[in-house]
């Protein structure tokens, strides 16, 4: 897994690479909590490149998205490929996430 960070507008982005799954996932949490801090007003995690994830990276992105709650920030996804948003869908958190279609839906 290989994860960049970049700014688009007033949005910090993590973009993510390869699969999530339980040997990785400290790697995505560092990279989320680096920036859920309060230091930024909207986190959004770029899935593009990620084709699997198991249930430690949706934890993950959960322990982000309330994280950034306590912060008053706004945390998001976007390019979500099929794959991970199904999984999303199967646990109804496809509601608890904003989620965006692309980096044009950002802006």
């Amino acid at each position: 897994m290989e994860i960049e960070f970049k700014d688009i507008g007033e949005h910090k982005v993590i973009s993510i690479s390869g699969e999530v799954d339980l040997y990785n996932v400290s790697e995505l949490k560092k990279a989320l909590f680096s920036v859920t801090d309060g230091s930024y007003s909207s986190v959004v995690v770029d899935l593009k490149d990620v084709n699997y994830m198991d249930s430690s990276g949706i934890g993950a992105l959960v322990a982000g998205q309330k994280k950034m709650r306590a912060h008053n920030g706004k945390f998001a996804l976007m390019n979500i490929h099929d794959d991970v948003l199904n999984i999303l869908k199967l646990a109804t958190l496809d509601k608890f996430f904003t989620i965006y279609e692309s980096e044009e839906d950002l802006l």
